[in-house]
């Protein structure tokens, strides 16, 4: 029995069902996702900020 033609069908059939399972929680991760940027974005404008501060003690 030739089962190469079942391999040929496997593999287009397995990877539509990853991609599927990999978008299926996109609402999950967009949230999470927003809450992480919101972070980064405030600790960059404190780095910014404290950034500032050490050049303009620097500059005196």
């Amino acid at each position: 029995m030739d089962w190469a033609w079942l391999l040929t069908l496997a593999c287009p059939l397995m990877m539509l069902i990853m991609m599927k399972g990999m978008h299926g929680n996109k609402g999950n991760r967009s949230e999470h996702g927003n809450a992480e940027i919101d972070a980064l974005r405030k600790q960059n404008a404190e780095l910014s900020h404290q950034l500032k501060e050490l050049k303009n003690k620097q500059s005196y």
